[in-house]
């Protein structure tokens, strides 16, 4: 049973994606989204402070995993922010 629950979980997580419907048809999308990714990856880093550093060891699991959480919402709200939209 754990089996059946577990690959449906991992299809439905393979399942989604990022989408522009805003962009033209002009634009090539795979780049823009590369562009508006590594920007928000960037963003999303200097705003949390998660850039990687040396205080790996100072930092509890669970501090660490806010840490990543925040992150994750930071970078979301910035592709958002750029018209994109996660199906």
């Amino acid at each position: 049973m754990k089996y059946i629950i577990l690959t449906t979980l991992l299809l439905l997580a393979g399942c989604t994606s990022w989408q522009n419907p805003s962009l033209d048809m002009s634009v090539n999308r795979s780049e823009r989204f590369a562009a508006d990714r590594a920007q928000c990856r960037e963003r999303a880093q200097k705003q949390t402070n998660a850039a990687p550093d040396n205080d790996l060891p100072q930092r509890t699991y669970s501090q660490d995993q806010d840490l990543s959480t925040k992150e994750s919402k930071a970078f979301q709200r910035c592709m958002s922010a750029k018209g994109w939209i996660k199906k």
